[in-house]
């Protein structure tokens, strides 16, 4: 009963913190607090910019960080995500295709799909065809440097139509300043779709990690159950990106830190993530309006100045606990 309680207080907790950076996000902006809507100005900066992104900004959070935990379980690899799988610069590459070729705003998530899924299809390939079997580091390197290629690709569309594409050069840094009510409606039902088949998958995940064999000795069907975790994974932060742009390292770090601080079950690990994910962005995306105000900072690189250094005390640490088991 007690420990039921102090995971109740936890998620209680979290979601405070949560809807605190949601009203800090409505609330506060490059051109200050707005407490009051005294203009029709004022609400048209607040319903069809503010409400917009601090939506989006919830949306990313959310979806980024239970997709990096579910690579981290799955690949069982702590640096394990979509920007070092590769398949962020690929969705990236997908949206910025769309919109080179002229295609409507409803077939940008389509194609930022369709290359997150290639990509994902080719670092697997790539990596079998390299060691002849499943290698997990083997499958990081090759995402990082498909990844790259796909950055690449995206720099030549924006040197042959610049006027075109240009916009999509704050993909490179991911954004969600351009949030727009037809985004969230996308992005957020998406998410929400694939939220809730991860979380009813929670108990199969949670069987995962204690190995291919035992697994299997409890009648569980490892491979289908792990490339339909990814590919939900996936497709979540295809559609993600395609509006937000890469957004690195946050699917990274969270994971990681609510697992080491927090010992709960799976399913209460993926509910913190999804809680701590939107809290961390809509905070660092607050960060980024107003840090050096009127010009704004785009979320991801807010993010990789915090995440970087955390990252790097977590790859310390771990390799100090390793060194040390006893200490």
């Amino acid at each position: 009963m007690t420990k039921q309680f102090h995971i109740y207080r936890l998620l209680v907790g979290w979601l405070i913190v949560l809807l605190l950076a949601v009203v800090m996000s409505l609330l506060i902006g490059s051109t200050g607090i707005m407490w009051h809507l005294n203009s029709a100005l004022d609400w048209t900066i607040f319903y069809e910019i503010r409400i917009p992104r601090t939506l989006l900004a919830l949306i990313a959070g959310m979806g980024l960080v239970l997709s990096g935990h579910i690579y981290q379980t799955i690949l069982n690899n702590p640096l394990a995500d979509s920007f070092t799988l590769g398949l962020a610069s690929g969705a990236t590459f997908g949206s910025a295709f769309a919109v080179f070729i002229g295609l409507s705003l409803w077939f940008v998530p389509l194609f930022s799909i369709i290359f997150s899924l290639l990509t994902l299809i080719i670092v697997v390939f790539v990596t079998e065809t390299l060691v002849k079997s499943f290698h997990i580091a083997t499958m990081i390197l090759s995402g990082i440097f498909i990844g790259a290629f796909f950055s690449a690709a995206l720099y030549i569309l924006i040197l042959l139509k610049p006027n075109k594409v240009n916009s999509m050069i704050s993909y490179l840094f991911g954004s969600v300043a351009n949030a727009e009510s037809t985004t969230v409606i996308i992005t957020g039902s998406v998410t929400a779709v694939c939220i809730c088949l991860l979380l009813s998958m929670s108990h199969f995940i949670k069987l995962l990690q204690l190995g291919d064999e035992k697994a299997l000795t409890l009648g569980l069907n490892v491979r289908m159950i792990s490339w339909f975790c990814l590919l939900v994974a996936a497709v979540m932060t295809a559609v993600i990106i395609s509006f937000t742009g890469i957004i690195g390292f946050i699917g990274m770090v969270i994971p990681q830190i609510v697992r080491r601080v927090y010992r709960v079950p799976m399913h209460i690990q993926m509910i913190l993530n999804i809680l701590i994910g939107g809290t961390i962005l809509l905070i660092a995306d607050t960060l980024g309006r107003i840090l050096i105000s009127p010009v704004q900072i785009p979320v991801g690189v807010v993010l990789s100045i915090i995440s970087i250094p955390v990252m790097m005390y977590l790859m310390i640490t771990e390799q100090h606990h390793k060194d040390n088991p006893n200490k």
